[in-house]
């Protein structure tokens, strides 16, 4: 029929669906769960209302459990440098060899001064032993005789011209000891003639003049007394104990000067000896008097000879004797100084001029 519409008509639908074999199969059975779920969803559907502008909502994290601040970032932060700082320092020294010890400088400067002188000792010896290969070794007739002669003569100037001359003591150095017999405080006279004279006042007139006189040529002298404490290992370069003899008689007259050392220096040719000499000379052309030769134990066994150190040379003389020889011994004390200065310069100044005639003395 041109009027029915391009699908049929409803009846004929009805007739094609129920002659199609295919639309007779019973429908599927759906469960209860899922008509429960789509009614449900149905429900909601039309309940929501419907956007009108859409706007995607971004996702975001829930927030945490727990509660924080921005400080405490900035500690953990910090802690967190801190930390890594301190580990890449510990890396560092790790890794990095270990500094070397500066050497001393002093230690520095010896080893340089040890090397010169062992460098020094090398070439001395060195020089030694070359010399020596050459002296060995060179034969006689490497040399002329003119020449041999020459250098003969050159060596033998040149030894001559260099000797070691003894430079002189000065005077000022040089100590002497001159001990006035019996002065001190003991209040001892020695000899007294029946006068009143005293060996004492005799020795002490003239042992003050002998100190000045040695004085005056700049020597260094001590005026001592007997029994002075400063005798005891006394050192000096001489010394002289100045005495005078008895003033007894014997029946005739006796005159004359005695000197002597001590006995366990006698006889060995020593210094002692040679200042017993130099003064026995000189004092007899001063005096005038002659030298006795018979001295007593009081004189070689003298108690300073004891006393004074063992290589100080010394001597003591008796100026006279106080009876025969009075007249010189109270009226020339001058003269017997100077005989007893002399005599010690002569000893002290060997090679000096000989002792002056008796007649020029004063």
């Amino acid at each position: 029929m041109a009027n029915d519409p391009p699908g049929g008509s409803d009846e004929s639908r009805d007739n094609s669906e129920d002659t199609n074999p295919s639309s007779q199969r019973p429908p599927e059975e759906v469960p209860a769960s899922v008509e429960f779920m789509e009614m449900m969803r149905q429900a909601a559907a039309r309940f929501r209302p419907a956007p009108t502008n859409p706007v995607e909502v971004p996702l975001t994290p829930p927030p945490p459990k727990f509660a924080y601040s921005f400080d405490d970032d900035e500690e953990a932060d910090d802690e967190y440098e801190e930390t890594d700082e301190e580990e890449l320092l510990a890396d560092e020294e790790k890794t990095q060899p270990a500094p070397r010890r500066k050497k001393r400088r002093g230690s520095r400067t010896v080893g340089i001064l040890a090397g010169i002188i062992r460098t020094l000792i090398i070439i001395v010896v060195a020089a030694g032993l070359t010399a020596t290969i050459f002296t060995w070794f060179t034969p006689n007739e490497f040399l002329t005789t003119n020449v041999r002669e020459s250098l003969s003569v050159a060596i033998a100037t040149d030894s001559a011209n260099t000797l070691p001359t003894a430079m002189p003591t000065p005077n000022w150095a040089r100590r002497i000891g001159i001990v006035s017999g019996h002065r001190g405080p003991q209040n001892d006279p020695g000899a007294v003639c029946p006068d009143g004279l005293t060996e004492a006042e005799i020795n002490f007139n003239v042992a003050q003049q002998v100190v000045q006189g040695l004085q005056a040529r700049g020597y260094t002298v001590d005026l001592l007394d007997e029994f002075d404490p400063r005798l005891d290992g006394y050192q000096a370069t001489a010394l002289v104990s100045i005495h005078s003899n008895t003033c007894a008689s014997f029946g005739e007259i006796v005159s004359g000067f005695l000197i002597s050392s001590a006995s366990a220096r006698a006889g060995a040719g020593g210094d002692d000896e040679r200042l017993v000499d130099c003064i026995a000379q000189h004092y007899a052309v001063a005096s005038g008097l002659e030298r006795r030769l018979g001295v007593t134990v009081d004189m070689t066994d003298y108690h300073t000879f004891r006393e004074i150190h063992r290589q100080t040379p010394a001597a003591i003389i008796e100026l006279g004797f106080m009876l025969a020889d009075r007249d010189v011994l109270t009226g020339r004390p001058d003269a017997l100084a100077n005989g007893i200065t002399d005599g010690i310069l002569c000893y002290l100044e060997p090679g000096a001029a000989p002792p002056a005639d008796s007649s020029g003395a004063s």
